[in-house]
C-alpha cells in the first residue's frame, strides 16, 4: 500500500474538435485545476421517524483553476481566449478528462478516466506580478462518462461503447 502523489492524477483537454478529438494534457502552467463534485441532495424525515433520510439525487461539479500564462500551450491558449474574447455557449465549452495513473486496467497502459464537458466560466486576468496569471471556473456540463484512457496513444474508450472515440 502507497500514498497515491497529486501527480498521479492527470488531466487532459480536447483541443481538437468533437468529432476528431485531440487530448493534450493539462499541466505546465496550472497551479490549481481542483474539482468539487457539489452533491445535490434529497432530505425527508417521515413520521415514525426522528432522524431524517438523505438521498444524492445529482451532482453539480466544478473545477476551481489558476494558470500562469505559458506561450504555445494549447490549452492555456484556449482558456485565455474564452476569458478575453469574452465567449459565450457553446463556444466557452471544453471537453475534459481526468485520468488516475494509480488505476491501471487490464492492458498496461491503460488507466481509469473521467470525462465531461464544462462551461468556462472565467474571473480574474491578468492578475499576478510576476507572471501573467488567469483564474476561474468550471462548472459540470451533462453527465460523466467513465471509461479508460492510454495517454501514450491519445486513445480513449468508454466503458459502455468499446469503440475508441479519440487519438493524439
Amino acid at each position: 500500500m502507497a500514498i497515491v502523489k497529486r501527480a498521479d492524477r492527470q488531466h487532459y483537454m480536447n483541443i481538437g474538435s468533437a468529432a476528431n478529438p485531440v487530448w493534450y494534457q493539462i499541466g505546465e502552467g496550472f497551479t490549481e485545476f481542483a474539482e468539487s463534485k457539489n452533491a445535490v441532495s434529497y432530505q425527508r424525515r417521515y413520521i415514525h421517524e426522528v432522524t431524517k433520510r438523505t438521498d444524492v439525487t445529482g451532482y453539480a461539479p466544478v473545477i476551481d483553476y489558476e494558470f500562469e500564462v505559458y506561450t504555445a500551450n494549447p490549452v492555456i491558449d484556449r482558456l485565455r481566449r474564452i476569458a478575453d474574447e469574452e465567449l459565450v455557449g457553446e463556444d466557452a465549452k471544453v471537453d475534459v478528462m481526468t485520468v488516475d495513473l494509480f488505476d491501471e486496467g487490464a492492458l498496461p497502459g491503460c488507466y481509469r478516466a473521467y470525462r465531461r464537458q464544462y462551461s468556462v466560466i472565467p474571473d480574474e486576468s491578468g492578475k499576478g506580478t510576476d507572471a501573467l496569471v488567469y483564474t476561474g471556473t468550471m462548472k459540470g456540463v451533462g453527465d460523466v462518462a467513465a471509461g479508460t484512457f492510454v495517454p501514450a496513444s491519445g486513445i480513449w474508450t468508454t466503458d459502455t461503447a468499446g469503440a475508441p472515440t479519440a487519438n493524439v
